[in-house]
């Protein structure tokens, strides 16, 4: 059905939606692994009668932690966002799904701290879901100062007021990026990762838990749209390198993984103690992102480099290669559950972390991109500053 739609596409009929060769596709086909079945009942005592926050509700990854959150029975469901729209759709969904009494959606900017504030003092979550971030690597790249208010001022408030309200946890939605970091991005949410390492440890009441995981399947801003859009379109598909990787995982897997990891068996003493370790989601093997371009060509029944072009565009500003979940120096421990593991990156104890995050932050209100890209290094060393110059786009702020 999709070669024929394609074809009238070429001869001047309308397109039809990229939409419709993502759904056809068969995904597990496409990342070569069968996508897990997750047991849901230790999720299930992470929510169930708590009241819920999730921040970046209306995200791809905070829609369906809110999706899922809601199936679990919380007595009080908070949705946050600074996107109207995003906020609208996730909200009515809920809605029309029957889950309207117990929700309550604000639409809050992480940054501004006084409207924060308010949501924290009306709801007082027992548990709050993380996920407000700007994400996509090079819009950030090119506007450092926007990426860091939101990725870190933005963390730093929502984890302050969790710890204020006393919380019982905190789960913070971080990435492979993070880890020895080539991006802005990525750096900017491994200090997320050094605030949250460093209460969980500076304090006894609000434990963090710091999941990080790759790419999310479909998700907005990510190649396989992109992807299905330049099928419809006609081609041609563009891959920016010839040999560039990426860990692949569904939303919905993403997200059962993300709650089991947050909500593991008390008894694992090692798992649950307040030491700053990061949760790492076993992806399974990288897929070449060329393989995936093919993929996508042949599942819309065509032939890539006949009937599509693949076009190589170059690596942009921030880009990497290959992604990594851990270092090597990391110490990768099995926690019993199937897809999640645990590493143990260096972290920062607050009293030193606090002033130089304040840098970060001052640098970033202020516009200050030098002295941000300096703050920003002093934090993560392993970020070079200068990555992604000369690329030949405009730099905001």
């Amino acid at each position: 059905m999709l070669k024929n739609v394609l074809r009238r596409l070429r001869i001047g009929t309308r397109p039809a939606p990229p939409e419709d060769l993502l759904r056809s596709i068969d995904v597990a086909d496409l990342l070569k692994r069968p996508q897990r079945r997750i047991d849901q009942r230790f999720s299930r005592r992470l929510v169930e009668g708590k009241r819920v926050l999730i921040t970046g509700a209306g995200g791809t990854i905070g829609s369906e932690l809110a999706r899922q959150a809601a199936a679990l029975n919380p007595q009080r469901l908070a949705l946050i966002d600074n996107s109207e729209f995003n906020l609208y759709q996730i909200d009515m969904e809920l809605r029309e799904a029957g889950h309207g009494e117990r929700l309550f959606t604000s639409l809050t900017d992480v940054c501004c701290k006084e409207h924060l504030d308010r949501v924290f003092d009306i709801l007082k979550p027992d548990v709050v879901l993380h996920a407000a971030a700007y994400k996509h690597v090079p819009i950030v790249e090119n506007n450092r100062c926007a990426g860091a208010l939101v990725n870190v001022l933005g963390a730093k408030l929502v984890f302050d007021n969790a710890t204020r309200v006393k919380a019982e946890k905190v789960v913070f939605i971080s990435t492979d990026k993070a880890v020895n970091p080539s991006s802005f991005m990525g750096a900017t949410k491994r200090i997320a990762e050094l605030y949250a390492q460093a209460l969980d440890v500076a304090q006894n009441e609000t434990r963090f838990v710091t999941v990080r995981f790759g790419n999310v399947f479909a998700s907005t801003g990510s190649v396989a749209p992109l992807f299905a859009r330049q099928i419809a379109n006609g081609g041609p598909v563009t891959v920016t390198h010839p040999d560039i990787q990426r860990f692949f995982m569904t939303t919905r897997e993403a997200v059962q993984l993300v709650l089991q990891a947050a909500s593991l068996d008390p008894a694992q003493k090692s798992v649950l103690t307040h030491d700053g370790r990061i949760f790492v989601l076993d992806m399974g093997e990288p897929v070449k992102i060329l393989d995936l371009a093919k993929r996508m060509i042949e599942a819309a029944g065509l032939v890539p480099g006949k009937d599509i072009e693949i076009r190589f565009s170059g690596l942009r500003p921030g880009e990497k290669l290959f992604e990594e979940v851990f270092l090597d120096t990391d110490k990768l421990v099995a926690t019993g559950a199937d897809g999640v593991l645990l590493a143990s990156p260096a972290m920062i104890d607050l009293p030193l972390l606090n002033p130089r995050l304040g840098e970060v932050v001052k640098a970033a209100r202020e516009g200050d991109r030098k002295s941000l890209d300096a703050a920003v290094h002093a934090l993560v060393p392993e970020f070079s500053p200068a990555l992604g110059e000369g690329h030949g786009a405009r730099q905001a702020p």
